[in-house]
């Protein structure tokens, strides 16, 4: 009993000095429990709502950048289906501005209340710009949205950027906070679970499961923080105050062509050798951070990779000296701004070439008619002949480049019909045979059942002519040019590379040269007018602009493959015309070229006026002549009888070329009419087409061309062939 009672006397103070620290760890682990569980919910809680404010600022980022994006393809185009994005993101950008609001309220750490009201601010003066541009569009012309865009466009992106920014660095650091916390009580739990092992198994178990739970919060939160990190369009990064990578995206490992799975804590020092992309981000981040420190702001640079593709670096540094860094491939937005710039330089070159070609082809008919005329009166003198052919020639030659700037700046008028290619080139093959010489094999290959498709038939074979010409001054030994023409469907794919180009079925025409070939340089500005790589004096650098004006006001797209010692392909792809082919009616003996009716000439310009008057006199012809159109309305009135109207399309006064030819039908309707004009932009036609039923004598004109189209006229005939002399 003593014995019992001795060894419970020592047994009581054992137990008591081993379950009294047991309770004493219960207790401490209790506490513990007490004070983090509750931390770590609020935690996990602001963290989700952190992810999910960073993921709703990044779909606002975006749904403004589609907006911008929309107006910009309308502003490019002039085609309301372009205003699609623009429209979706006016709808859900109140929606997700309304979801960061309620997030931010339900955090526990806010940013400033300011910066929700200047973020919505800065978005409603975006949006009212992009409305406006697009108002200006509509109203004005594309001058008057564009001066819009250049004074407010990038002003108004980069305030909405920088409201994001900010509310998003807040959220960023919120999670690192949160982040840092989780760490630490993660460390105070996992050294509890290893005391309480040494001490007793109630402590193990108790320890396993705290520690359990805290690794499913841990691992539960970095995989939303990598879900979110994954979700945004940008390779992110963020390194910490030692240069250690903390979080990373997948996008940002292929960025860089980092070779092996990244690690968390590798050092930046040691991702640069990694490639040639990796050490390029390195010294981006050492420029961004010297510009961020002058200037105490984020920085943000582009570059070019070394695969070409352009990269928009954003780095943000942290307070703890690290940084956010955020690479944005702009390449395809780069390659739709350069198209737009593209479709500005045509405009312009388009105004420039339409103000000189009116007056320019004025002087020229006044220059080829009268050398016409003198030729005539000089009889057999071959020395005044020939004077009189080289002075024709030069302004003839001065013509044809107008005519060819007109076609590059798309302000040529078409005369479009639904044709198959297949019957234009039966035409068109003996002119290229003969204009490309024996020295070089001309071979025509054409698949069954070719598709029609609507063009100008003269223009058509005249960029026929043009290519052939280029493929055979690229083989001066000689060659072969092979022509093909198919069937072939161009899917969003295709289209998505080229913002003018609708997806849908098309004919491709492509001709290809055995000749040397152009290096990637070259082939790049081979659409630019007055390029060339022709030896002085033998080129104008016009041919292939000249096409491809043609090709895109037809409604289509051109397309070069070439490479040094492989020669050239050029491909024309013309929308299919699912409606049967018309046939123009044509000739097949030569019209008389003088007449004895009476024609009511109008025209602005005196000396092209009396040249003409002279040319029509001679061919036969009674000649009325007018100033304008209030004169010619004014003869009519008193009696004049006409059978032809030949009037100047613009001409000052209230009544143009169009309105007097109106005015004449209405007065006596059997009265024909022939427009001429050195450049009629939309006057007498839409979008470079001229009207149904609408006849045009461009000038310059000699006195052959102006016999044949005013016997035509007033016979009622035309004639394709009299349009593919004059291209």
């Amino acid at each position: 009993m003593i014995r019992r009672s001795s060894i419970g006397s020592e047994l009581l103070p054992a137990l008591l000095f081993a379950f009294i620290p047991l309770f004493l760890l219960g207790g401490i682990t209790l506490f513990q429990l007490l004070r983090n569980v509750p931390d770590a919910m609020a935690a996990r809680a602001n963290m989700v709502l952190g992810f999910q404010t960073v993921q709703t600022a990044a779909a606002l980022d975006e749904a403004v950048a589609d907006a911008e994006r929309g107006q910009r393809g309308y502003l490019i185009t002039g085609r309301d289906e372009y205003l699609a994005p623009y429209q979706r993101s006016r709808e859900r950008i109140p929606q997700l501005m309304a979801e960061l609001q309620r997030e931010i309220s339900a955090s526990s750490e806010q940013p400033e209340p300011r910066a929700l009201l200047t973020l919505q601010s800065d978005i409603t003066t975006k949006l009212n710009e992009l409305a406006d541009t697009i108002v200006a569009m509509r109203e004005h012309g594309y001058d008057a949205a564009k001066s819009i865009v250049e004074m407010d466009g990038r002003r108004s992106m980069e305030a909405v950027q920088r409201d994001l920014s900010s509310i998003t660095g807040a959220a960023e650091r919120s999670l690192r906070t949160r982040l840092a916390g989780a760490e630490a009580a993660e460390q105070q739990l996992t050294l509890t679970f290893i005391f309480g092992t040494l001490i007793a198994a109630a402590s193990l178990i108790a320890g396993a499961s705290m520690l359990a739970g805290a690794y499913r919060r841990a691992a539960s939160s970095e995989r939303l923080l990598q879900a979110t990190l994954e979700s945004v369009r940008e390779g992110v990064s963020a390194f910490d105050g030692g240069g250690r990578l903390q979080a990373w995206n997948a996008l940002f490992a292929r960025m860089i062509e980092f070779p092996a799975p990244l690690r968390r804590g590798l050092a930046l020092s040691a991702i640069a050798p990694a490639s040639p992309a990796a050490g390029a981000f390195s010294t981006h981040i050492q420029e961004l951070d010297a510009l961020a420190r002058r200037t105490g702001q984020p920085a943000l640079v582009e570059r070019k990779s070394e695969a070409g593709n352009i990269l928009e670096v954003f780095y943000n540094p942290t307070p703890d000296g690290g940084h956010v860094t955020t690479m944005l491939d702009v390449t395809a937005r780069r390659a739709t701004e350069e198209a737009l710039l593209q479709g500005q330089k045509l405009e312009a070159l388009g105004h420039m070439t339409g103000g000189v070609a009116h007056d320019f082809n004025n002087l020229l008919t006044v220059i080829i008619g009268g050398m016409g005329l003198v030729r005539r009166a000089v009889g057999t003198n071959a020395k005044a002949l020939e004077r009189i052919d080289m002075a024709t020639a030069a302004a003839e030659r001065g013509a044809r480049l107008t005519r060819q700037l007109l076609a590059f700046a798309r302000k040529q008028p078409l005369k479009p019909d639904i044709v198959n290619l297949n019957h234009l080139m039966t035409e068109v093959l003996p002119l290229v045979r003969r204009a490309v010489g024996d020295a070089i094999t001309v071979e025509y290959v054409t698949g069954g059942g070719l598709w029609n498709t609507t063009v100008d038939a003269a223009q058509f074979q005249s960029a026929v002519l043009n290519l052939a010409i280029n493929g055979r001054d690229a083989m001066r030994e000689g060659g072969k040019i092979a022509i093909e023409a198919g069937n072939v469907t161009l899917d969003d794919a295709y289209t998505a590379h080229h913002a003018d180009l609708e997806a849908g079925q098309y004919v491709v025409f492509a001709i290809t040269d055995t000749g040397r070939g152009m290096d990637a340089a070259t082939a790049a500005r081979a659409l630019d007018p007055f390029f060339t790589t022709k030896a002085p004096g033998e080129g104008t650098g016009l041919g292939l602009p000249q096409v491809y004006g043609f090709v895109k006001q037809s409604g289509g797209h051109l397309k070069i493959y070439s490479e040094v010692g492989e020669g050239t392909t050029v491909k024309l792809y013309l929308p299919r015309a699912v409606a049967q082919e018309t046939v123009p009616a044509r000739r097949r003996t030569p019209p008389a070229l003088t007449g004895t009716e009476a024609v009511l000439l109008v025209d602005d310009d005196e000396i092209v006026r009396s040249t003409i008057a002279a040319m029509l006199e001679d061919l036969g012809y009674r000649v009325l002549t007018a100033a304008n159109g209030t004169e010619a309305i004014a003869m009519l009135d008193k009696g004049a009888e006409i059978d032809l109207l030949f009037t100047d399309v613009v001409m000052p006064g209230p009544i143009s070329g169009r309105k007097l030819a109106e005015r004449v039908r209405e007065m006596r309707p059997s009265i024909k009419v022939l427009f001429t004009s050195g450049y009629a932009e939309n006057a007498i036609g839409h979008n470079g087409r001229l009207d149904p039923g609408v006849e045009l004598l461009s000038k310059p004109y000699d006195r052959e061309r102006l016999a044949a189209k005013v016997r035509r006229v007033l016979d009622g005939a035309t004639c394709v062939a009299d349009e593919m002399r004059s291209a």
